[in-house]
């Protein structure tokens, strides 16, 4: 069968439901044994029976069957937000004296992590610049235990060199992990390209209706070992509802990412053609850098993407997002239906040298773009062009 195809029925076993073509959202904290024999065979790893809430759930065990088909690997583990996923699965593999290597480009809140609890509980966290993907030797020590990296960036989709990352990472004994919510698995599975672990901010395309919280992370039985062991440890699961509602967003996802990839290429494309902005990041353009190693790594593209205007002053600014709002939307988020805008004017303001290396500026936007006719969205962005060039 084809992959579109097999999603839709992987993990579902009406059979076990009366039927039910959907699986039921099994409301339980608690799951009880028929006997004492069943109690110590599953205590013991004999016999799989769920066992408390936290430890899993019918529900979201059909959610990770899924996840775990899409990555091509064995297991998958559902939490409550990405930010969850990300901080079980470095807990998971960091101790104190451990050194980590990240991507400069790296999620937000990602780096606050790093450096606010991970320096307090003695793990060094050094950042390494997109480009020297290519060869991290030079920065491996001993104690590196991690390299993480996140391909496509969220904001400046930058593209890192998978294969050549966990060739290094598995020369030295270190774990590879990659935030791979920008692709998602249906355009990118970094587990054949040699990464252990893959993870997801599941909130975004997985989901896909702006109506839940959700994180996942994905890899071999060995390597999910002890990133489930911290999970139950942590609490951080997610709820059998969301489990629910994140299995209705799949049936639906490749039908989604195919409209999210030709609409946002078509207003990427529209954008490259006018003289006030200065540049399109998009990985799906000839024009973008890492447009190459891109089509080597990627079958598809999403639906985010970033662009630059001409310099203009804060007024023209407030003029170009304010004319937008309406048809998209002022917010950080995306991945979901609607379109969305993101001037970055504020993002890492306070670190003016990585803001350079970033190539971000006041007149650097994010845009995600969502269902609507890709059309009305660019006779948007015209008007508000033309609201930005206004005197």
């Amino acid at each position: 069968m084809k992959r579109d195809t097999e999603l839709l029925h992987v993990g579902d076993t009406p059979c076990d439901w009366n039927g039910a073509v959907n699986p039921p959202v099994v409301h339980a904290s608690l799951f009880c044994f028929e006997s004492l024999q069943q109690y110590l065979d599953t205590t013991e790893g004999r016999e799989q029976h769920y066992v408390y809430g936290r430890s899993g759930n019918p529900t979201t065990h059909v959610l990770e069957e899924k996840i775990a088909f899409l990555e091509k690997t064995d297991d998958a583990q559902a939490f409550a937000s990405g930010m969850a996923a990300i901080t079980t699965a470095l807990l998971a593999y960091l101790r104190s004296g451990d050194h980590m290597l990240v991507v400069s480009c790296v999620y937000g809140p990602v780096r606050q992590f790093c450096d606010g609890m991970l320096r307090q509980l003695g793990v060094e966290t050094e950042y390494f610049p997109c480009g020297e993907c290519a060869d991290l030797s030079a920065r491996m020590r001993p104690n590196t235990r991690v390299i993480y990296v996140e391909s496509p960036g969220s904001l400046t989709f930058d593209i890192q060199d998978l294969r050549a990352v966990a060739r290094v990472a598995r020369e030295h004994g270190a774990i590879t992990m990659i935030d791979n919510t920008w692709a998602t698995p249906l355009y990118q599975t970094p587990i054949e390209l040699g990464i252990d672990l893959s993870l997801h901010a599941g909130t975004k395309y997985i989901a896909g209706h702006s109506d839940l919280m959700l994180g996942l992370v994905a890899g071999s039985a060995e390597a999910m070992k002890p990133v489930r062991a911290t999970a139950r440890l942590l609490g951080g699961i997610l709820s059998p509802d969301d489990a629910y509602l994140t299995i209705r967003g799949l049936r639906t996802l490749p039908v989604r990412m195919a409209r999210h990839q030709e609409s946002a290429l078509k207003v990427a494309r529209w954008l490259e053609t006018r003289p006030e902005v200065r540049e399109v990041r998009h990985p799906g353009l000839p024009s973008f850098p890492g447009y190459e190693l891109a089509r080597t790594q990627m079958c598809g593209y999403s639906g985010l993407f970033g662009f630059r205007l001409q310099p203009r002053d804060e007024a023209a600014q407030h003029r170009f997002v304010d004319s937008l709002l309406g048809l998209y939307r002022l917010g950080y988020s995306w991945g979901g239906y609607e379109s969305l805008i993101l001037p970055l004017i504020t993002h890492q303001k306070g670190d003016p040298a990585l803001r350079r290396e970033l190539g971000l500026d006041n007149d650097t936007y994010r845009i995600s773009i969502g269902l609507e006719d890709p059309d009305d969205l660019i006779a948007a962005l015209d008007r508000a062009l033309a609201a930005w060039a206004s005197a």
